[in-house]
């Protein structure tokens, strides 16, 4: 994708997921560039460049202030980042001297405020516990976290399994229909380990999206999920066998498809198709942001 400013060096997907991840939120951004990106989360851009790399899972902190720069809700990347592992071990946060601060000045010495050499020593305040390790957080925290816990448990795929708990089920068909130009957009998955995304599509009017799907799996996966994001409930689909599914009375908005299926070290390739009941104008260069209307 051509972009003005510092050049994105391409990365490759087969790496493993870790590299689909990173190389997802290089397409996020769409038409930004990385000094445009880092006026808003007062980043240099040579610190995003390091972090949009497929060496490391970029950090937590790293990818909300991303994901919501670039105008997207950053819960879903978050919990996919969870998916992916904690930080490994040695990984510092963002060095504080990476990040601008809102006034410049203030990174400027005082000379007013050096003392003089012969001045006396003055004690150092004894260390503050940071907030979170404050009695009266801790009780709250733990709520906070049981209940992301559990959400995160029922909405997104299990080392089990099972997948997203409230997943619906896609139903077999025979094959898919023949794309209509302005009406959908055909797919196709050479090879995926664990996560990847559609084309971005935009409807001016309330429609139902149709979704034909053929995907090849190794011994031993035999489901995956789709869900037409931001918004959509995700439907569990069955391996090498055509299979179906409808969103209805979906509104007005930007969406686009997002697959996945277990991280079990296997991948699965296939093709599709997506067909809208209305008229969708496809993006398939540019990331616009997703705007939903809400229902």
């Amino acid at each position: 994708m051509a972009r003005g400013g510092r050049k994105d060096h391409p990365i490759d997907r087969e790496e493993g997921p870790v590299a689909e991840f990173v190389d997802d939120l290089r397409r996020l951004r769409g038409t930004l560039t990385l000094e445009e990106l880092g006026r808003r989360m007062r980043y240099h851009p040579s610190t995003l460049s390091r972090r949009l790399t497929p060496k490391e899972l970029p950090p937590q902190e790293f990818v909300d202030a991303y994901v919501r720069a670039c105008g997207h809700d950053p819960e879903p990347w978050l919990e996919r980042r969870r998916e992916l592992g904690e930080q490994p071990a040695g990984t510092q946060p963002d060095d504080p001297a990476d990040i601008q601060p809102d006034n410049p000045a203030a990174t400027q010495p005082d000379d007013s405020a050096v003392a003089p050499p012969d001045a006396p020593a003055v004690a150092s305040p004894p260390p503050v516990a940071p907030w979170w390790r404050r009695p009266r957080y801790l009780a709250p925290a733990a709520a906070v976290i049981a209940a992301l816990l559990l959400g995160y448990s029922l909405f997104t795929p299990s080392e089990s399994g099972t997948g997203p708990a409230a997943a619906l089920l896609a139903v077999p068909v025979s094959g898919a229909p023949q794309v209509v130009k302005g009406y959908g957009f055909p797919t196709r998955i050479d090879r995926m380990a664990f996560r990847i995304f559609s084309p971005w599509w935009t409807q001016t009017a309330k429609g139902d999206v149709e979704f034909w799907s053929y995907e090849s799996c190794p011994q031993g996966t035999t489901v995956y999920w789709v869900a037409v994001r931001p918004s959509r409930e995700a439907v569990q689909f069955a391996c090498n066998a055509w299979q179906y599914h409808k969103w209805t009375d979906v509104p007005p908005g930007t969406y686009q498809l997002e697959t996945w299926k277990l991280h079990d070290g296997q991948a699965i390739k296939g093709s599709g198709v997506v067909k809208s009941s209305v008229p969708i104008v496809v993006h398939p260069k540019e990331t616009p942001s997703p705007t939903p209307s809400t229902t």
